[in-house]
């Protein structure tokens, strides 16, 4: 019997259907592990021998033996007392777990986990759900066992810093604590293990994952519901209620307003607009649609513009502008690149952006989704003598700034199931130079280009980059002509 680790319950929060596979799926269908992925793994085994090469001194090191004298060895160590273990191996029943720590206090040892990210996340701090899958599930091995405490774990973050996981703590919707959650996860990898059911979904992580091609198939496949844009895995529950699939949702006639649907978390405008979008994927001819007025400023200068961050090493080290000033195919491309992966370097090329927009303060500026925004403003944080948070508040003025994102979630409606810029924009015929332009492919490109210094993986970001900023050119060009004229000439459905 396949015993249970934390991986697995960390793998089964993101997705069921993933742990699912892993534990049942040929291995021969497997996509090839995301260059993106493998950095992440070799950044954070780098950072987690960083961080307890710190705590050697000491301490039980069991790193370097096989695993099963691992897990003799740790027994050994609690039983002798040692104050710290490292690279320990926890058995009980059919669990196992392998926390990078034991700490030994008064009341039994604590398990602790070295991440190479932040402990929390959001505004109230909360802790990371997958981490804390993973070190309740170490707890709850040592609590069973009478071997440490059930009811606290720790993650040592990318500052190396210790922060406290207290599993007694409510918080989340449902107000479940950690040690709660863990209980229900395990029942549920147990299940899955023993041959229950599982089931995917379409979700814009399913990218990184090694199963995105069966699963992808499996949902056309299925004429799931979240082939729909908006209608993630928690809603699909909900709206399954009245239509299992896309295509029997395309069928419901739209909700009376004011009425209630039924359905809980859908009001009746909500259906409503997961109905047309059904209806849109459902017929093979059919292409995007307006729903109100687009709105679309009418400045000749337009400036798209974008960035590149490395969320490894914090930084923002590419801005990129493309202007067009007598409209589509007069184009130029403009961009400041850190020279130095520093906060020195992500300070001079955040400085030049600025003094880009004063420049050209009289132009309409267009980016895609919320990022850039979010960029800024933590940019304006990290160096406040670049420019006050009011300026940047400016920049994004909806006056004089677009979020073509919002346009498209508000105003229009596609036979699409995402509506990321990548698919917006290859549906409208653009194309990337790249072949494999991704987000957390350049992430990974940088990180080659900062340890190599390879000139050409500059350029390949570079372009990247440009190519970015065009496509949200091209998205603004069709959204006009589709406001204009009601299709998109040349549409084709990128999916």
């Amino acid at each position: 019997m396949r015993a249970i680790s934390g991986t697995m319950l960390r793998d089964l929060l993101v997705c069921e259907r993933r742990l699912g596979l892993d534990l049942h799926g040929d291995p021969s269908l497997r996509d090839a592990t995301s260059p993106f992925v493998k950095m992440l793994w070799a950044n954070g085994l780098a950072h987690e021998a960083h961080v307890l090469s710190d705590m050697q001194q000491g301490a039980t090191d069991l790193r370097q033996l096989p695993r099963e004298e691992r897990e003799r060895g740790t027994k050994e160590a609690i039983a002798a007392g040692a104050d710290i273990i490292l690279g320990s191996v926890i058995v009980h029943d059919d669990l196992i777990g392998m926390p990078d720590v034991l700490m030994r206090t008064p009341a039994g040892y604590v398990a602790a986990d070295v991440k190479a990210g932040a402990a929390t996340e959001g505004p109230s701090d909360a802790y990371k759900r997958e981490y804390l899958a993973q070190v309740a599930h170490y707890s709850f091995i040592l609590g069973q066992s009478g071997l440490g405490r059930s009811d606290v774990a720790a993650i040592i973050d990318a500052n190396g810093h210790l922060v406290e996981y207290d599993l007694a703590l409510p918080f989340g919707r449902d107000r479940a604590d950690g040690a709660t959650r863990h209980l229900e996860l395990l029942a549920r990898a147990r299940a899955i293990r023993d041959g229950a059911a599982t089931r995917g979904a379409i979700a814009a992580k399913c990218s990184l994952c090694d199963w995105r091609s069966v699963c992808r198939r499996e949902m056309t496949d299925a004429d799931d519901l979240t082939r729909i844009a908006g209608l993630g895995r928690a809603l699909r529950d909900a709206v399954e209620t009245i239509a299992p699939t896309v295509s029997a949702l395309a069928l419901v006639p739209h909700p009376e307003t004011g009425r209630a649907t039924g359905i809980p978390g859908v009001g009746p405008d909500r259906l409503a607009r997961f109905i047309d979008r059904a209806r849109l994927i459902a017929d093979p001819d059919a292409g995007p649609v307006t729903r109100e007025p687009l709105l679309l400023p009418g400045n000749p200068h337009a400036v798209d513009f974008d960035v590149e961050a490395d969320p490894v090493r914090g930084l923002v080290y590419l801005h990129g502008f493309w202007h067009e000033v007598d409209g589509p195919g007069s184009g130029s491309f403009v961009h400041f690149f850190a020279e130095t992966a520093d906060a020195a370097g992500e300070r001079i090329a955040f400085a030049q952006a600025i003094d880009h927009f004063r420049l050209h303060r009289d132009a309409h500026w267009f980016h895609y989704s919320a990022y850039e925004r979010t960029a800024y403003r933590g940019l304006q944080r990290r160096h406040p003598d670049v420019c006050a948070e009011d300026e940047i508040d400016e920049i994004f003025d909806p006056s004089r700034c677009t979020d073509l994102y919002q346009v498209i979630a508000r105003s229009t409606d596609w036979p699409l199931t995402s509506y990321s810029i990548k698919s917006i924009a290859k549906s409208c015929g653009f194309r990337w130079e790249d072949v494999d332009p991704s987000g957390a492919a350049s992430v990974q490109w940088y990180d080659q280009f900062v340890q190599t210094g390879d000139a050409t993986l500059r350029e390949r970001i570079t372009i990247y980059n440009r190519d970015d900023v065009r496509a949200s050119a091209r998205v603004r060009e069709a959204l006009a002509e589709l406001e204009l004229t009601g299709r998109i000439e040349g549409f084709r459905r990128s999916e």
